[in-house]
């Protein structure tokens, strides 16, 4: 019984106790790979993947200018972090800029474990951004179109319908009848 107790207390002792810190781990001169038919993105392109990066992470992008793009994130409405993404044509760096409730320590230049994980995390769904969008090439859209949902398709074919029932070209009838296929579809 008194190991049982005291097993209880170590256990107690370490989840009550604040998170480790980590040093806090900047990511720089990350490449920019070239399309597939060996051009680079432009700048705009550039800050564009980046952006969608951040926003597929969950992250708040900014873009500040002079070809740096802020980046934040709020997790379970207490933990902050911003982080600073300055770019050009051939790399970008993700950098620490701002915290709030991570125990960061300036001197010391640590940070809650869990920010780099977090930064990682946005590298990594960055990194996805530039991957997918090399096999396009130059003088096309590199940035991806968000895929619709299923039921922004369906409205898309119910106002199709609608526009379709307006000019007399199929009755109330078989408008019903499709509207009716389309919102009992899964």
């Amino acid at each position: 019984m008194k190991k049982i107790l005291i097993a209880t207390l170590l256990v107690a002792c370490f989840a009550l106790s604040p998170a480790e810190a980590a040093r806090i781990n900047s990511l720089e001169n990350l490449v920019i790979p070239e399309r597939t038919d060996g051009s680079r993105f432009t700048l705009e392109e550039v800050q564009a993947l980046i952006m969608q990066g951040c926003t597929r992470r969950q992250w708040t992008p900014e873009y500040e200018g002079d070809s740096v793009i802020t980046c934040s994130i709020l997790v379970r409405g207490r933990h902050f972090v911003k982080v600073e993404i300055p770019f050009n044509e051939l790399d970008y760096s993700i950098l620490y800029r701002d915290s709030d409730q991570m125990d960061y320590n300036e001197a010391k230049q640590t940070i809650h474990r869990k920010y780099n994980g977090w930064v990682n995390n946005l590298q990594a769904m960055i990194a996805r951004q530039f991957q997918d969008a090399v096999g396009k090439p130059a003088g096309t859209s590199a940035i991806a179109e968000p895929a619709k949902s299923e039921d922004a398709e369906r409205y898309e074919a119910l106002l199709k319908l609608g526009e379709l029932r307006d000019k007399g070209l199929i009755s109330d009838e078989e408008f019903e009848a499709e509207k009716q296929k389309l919102l009992n579809a899964e």
